[in-house]
């Protein structure tokens, strides 16, 4: 972590996560997780993995990197381990971890992954993904537009979430621009 901090990337480190919601109130985009010995509080039987259970079930936009150097952990827990979008082994050189830390970023700042973590939230059939996709594409500079048009859509607190998830994408990406 100490030499992702040297080249500039903006890390924050705990050393375990007491209150869930306090950390997702920092939003987060990317997060490295450490499944040993991190969620003792919050997860004493699966520690990390309970994390990453629970972080790709209730917020599914973040962009999880599972880092271990476990392999067996792996194996144990696959089908947990499979809801990770990236695993680093603890072993890796620095380069290929950092290789993998920059694939989070730009992950966690796709338009179309936000887009495609919106579709699978959907859940009332009835829904028109196509109506909110095309709406987040058209206003996405004008948040509360957005948020407004699509209210008008829907009511489905899994939908607007990740519509605001999105639009934070969104603003993140625009900030960096030129006026």
């Amino acid at each position: 972590m100490e030499n992702l901090q040297n080249d500039g990337y903006n890390i924050h480190k705990f050393s375990d996560i007491p209150k869930m919601d306090d950390f997702i109130a920092k939003k987060h985009h990317v997060v490295i997780l450490d499944i040993q010995g991190v969620g003792k509080k919050i997860s004493p039987e699966s520690e990390g993995w309970g994390i990453l259970e629970y972080l790709k079930q209730e917020h599914p936009h973040l962009v999880v990197i599972v880092f271990t150097g476990a392999d067996w952990s792996i194996t144990k827990f696959k089908e947990k381990a499979d809801k990770a979008d990236f695993i680093i082994g603890k072993d890796s050189e620095y380069l290929n971890f950092k290789m993998k830390v920059d694939a989070a970023i730009k992950k966690a700042f796709s338009i179309d992954f936000h887009l495609s973590v919106l579709k699978k939230r959907i859940q009332n059939p009835d829904e028109n993904k196509q109506k909110i996709e095309d709406i987040i594409k058209k206003y996405g500079r004008n948040e509360e537009k957005v948020k407004r048009k699509v209210r008008k859509l829907t009511t489905n607190e899994g939908t607007l979430q990740s519509v605001d998830s999105i639009l934070s994408i969104i603003s993140s990406i625009y900030s960096y621009l030129p006026a």
